[in-house]
């Protein structure tokens, strides 16, 4: 028996990238690191260089977390992938790009978006 995740995740292929749709009821730094392995694992199943992920949860997580979840994030993510990452919760945004700094400073390849249409046009720019 499978134990249900506290989160639900939705993939859709496009053309030049993966995208992944994530949410929840509550945010955490386990949860958080198991829904990234997912949409890593997927993107090297599917073998997508690009990831556009997208996350809905009402909770913030602290900012001790979100630097753990930023050095995680590096050392979880395939190489040479580029994630493009947005939060429909607005009030998270910046928390969300201190861990883009905290992945940046490890040589991640991501950015943090407000909105899906910005997110998609940088994502599209980055070179394989």
């Amino acid at each position: 028996m499978t134990e249900e995740k506290p989160y639900t995740i939705a993939f859709h292929t496009h053309e030049k990238y993966l995208e992944a749709i994530v949410s929840g009821e509550r945010d955490s730094l386990d949860v958080s690191i198991m829904f990234w392995h997912d949409i890593f694992e997927m993107s090297e199943a599917r073998n997508f260089k690009r990831i556009l992920a997208s996350e809905n949860f009402q909770n913030d997580i602290s900012a001790i977390d979100m630097y753990i979840l930023g050095e995680k994030l590096c050392e979880m993510a395939p190489k040479n992938v580029f994630v493009a990452f947005v939060d429909e919760q607005l009030q998270q945004l910046e928390m969300n790009r201190f861990a883009e700094t905290v992945a940046y400073n490890r040589g991640g390849q991501g950015k943090v978006f407000s909105n899906r249409r910005e997110a998609e046009k940088w994502l599209l720019e980055q070179e394989e």
